[in-house]
């Protein structure tokens, strides 16, 4: 701005209100906010779209309704462009209130790439009126099988972890029965730098598996004779035992899981099985009365429990959100002698014993994995990060395109087998036991 002089004679403080006035006019000519948009303007991003899980070549979608479609009437229109550009379209018609999509269940999706996706929902008149926010998301790559292993042996003869779990690689807890730093307990924790005894559920008997959810919702259960079960609130144990046994027909648990805090399972003796709802533990009705070693799920309505002995066929039941069914039959004849499964968000998974089935969603079959040992466990991160482990230190690793097996952690004394193993994408940790304690394998990838 250019300021010229004037021979005018200068009042006092006249410069000031001058300046007053300027700014006072400047801050007047700020713009009004815009009014609202008049009816049936396209109303964007009412639409939430989000993804549940992706595998190597599957990426599971999720979104709701429009806020304008109170008929149920829109025709929803999905986006996808690939990192080279392409794009394809598909259309959906939604009777509730919301639904979901599997890309590439049909056609596999190139692994280790980023998708961007988008929905549009459209009217009767095929007039735009609302869209999601657009989304990036990637599927997986095969992970590395470069481990660095170390070996712990801790307790004394006699000593026992049957099962372990955790949040992350410093907080990592496993179960059985142990004596460390002269505690004896069932629990114990690793903190990312040694194991130290945690808070001890008071149940009688050992610790036969743990799951949980964060640092203050964790199940262990197991028992003797007795079944018990105790959950970790974050400060402090609150234990449900089931006793006398026979008298309430629940028998010592052998495994637990959860789909979450209010849902969670856990299988024992006798084919005992028990649901957690959030407040108590209900008896289920079983079919079978056979030992249940293991239990896991895809989802709520979608969880398997497997009958485990040595000398005899495995049972396959399989909870669908209604009620538990056996599907034996559907395991490949002669492939029948099993402890452990698995199963990813994607409901695929792993099946082990005396040999490794891999199940696709629809069929399972038998796989070679270089086995010459009984596994009794199997658990992954995801499909590209799957671990089992048994007998003699045996622990073989998928990392989403094959499988390797450690011979350097083979470990042939009397007793010696791996019950439990749970991974980071850092760290993997298999636990069991040894004939002078407990044994741990904690391995970092490379």
């Amino acid at each position: 701005m250019k300021i010229s002089k004037s021979s005018s004679a200068f009042i006092p403080g006249s410069g000031i209100v001058l300046l007053l006035i300027i700014f006072l006019a400047t801050c007047n000519t700020v713009d009004p906010p815009p009014p609202p948009p008049p009816n049936g303007t396209t109303v964007h991003n009412t639409i939430n779209l989000s993804v549940e899980w992706t595998d190597l070549y599957r990426i599971k979608l999720n979104w709701n309704i429009s806020t304008k479609d109170t008929l149920n009437s829109y025709r929803y229109e999905l986006k996808r462009k690939d990192e080279g550009g392409e794009e394809i379209i598909k259309n959906f018609f939604i009777s509730g209130s919301d639904t979901s999509y599997i890309d590439g269940e049909t056609d596999s999706l190139a692994s280790g790439k980023n998708f961007i996706y988008k929905v549009s929902a459209y009217d009767n008149n095929n007039k735009l009126i609302d869209t999601s926010k657009t989304l990036t998301t990637k599927t997986l790559s095969p992970t590395s099988h470069e481990i660095i292993w170390h070996i712990d042996t801790l307790g004394q003869p006699g000593d026992f972890l049957y099962d372990v779990w955790g949040l992350d690689e410093d907080n990592v807890w496993a179960v059985g029965a142990i004596n460390i730093n002269g505690i004896g307990t069932n629990i114990i924790k690793w903190n990312g730098e040694e194991w130290q005894a945690f808070p001890s559920a008071s149940f009688p008997g050992w610790g036969n598996s743990i799951f949980g959810f964060n640092e203050a919702e964790i199940w262990v259960v197991g028992g003797g004779t007795i079944a018990t079960a105790a959950r970790w609130t974050g400060s402090s144990w609150t234990e449900y035992s089931f006793y006398p046994p026979g008298q309430d027909t629940v028998w010592a648990l052998r495994a637990v899981w959860g789909s979450s805090p209010d849902n969670v399972w856990a299988v024992g003796d006798k084919g005992t099985i028990i649901r957690w709802d959030g407040s108590e533990w209900r008896k289920v009705q079983s079919p079978t009365n056979l030992i249940l070693y293991d239990i896991w799920g895809a989802s709520a309505s979608d969880v398997y429990a497997i009958r485990f002995s040595l000398s005899q066929n495995s049972q396959l039941i399989h909870f669908d959100g209604n009620i538990w069914t056996e599907i034996t039959n559907q395991l490949p004849l002669g492939q029948r002698n099993f402890a452990s499964l698995w199963f990813d968000q994607g409901g695929t998974g792993y099946i082990v014993g005396n040999n490794v089935l891999y199940y696709n969603g629809g069929v399972f079959n038998r796989i070679e994995i270089n086995q010459d040992r009984f596994l009794l466990r199997v658990r992954g991160r995801n499909s590209t990060d799957v671990f089992t482990v048994g007998q003699k230190g045996r622990v073989h690793h998928f990392n989403g395109s094959d499988w390797m097996t450690y011979p350097e952690l083979f470990d042939e004394s009397p007793g010696m087998e791996l019950r439990g193993v749970y991974a980071t994408d850092t760290t993997v940790f298999a636990v069991g036991i040894i004939n002078n304690g407990s044994i741990i394998y904690r391995g970092v990838k490379q």
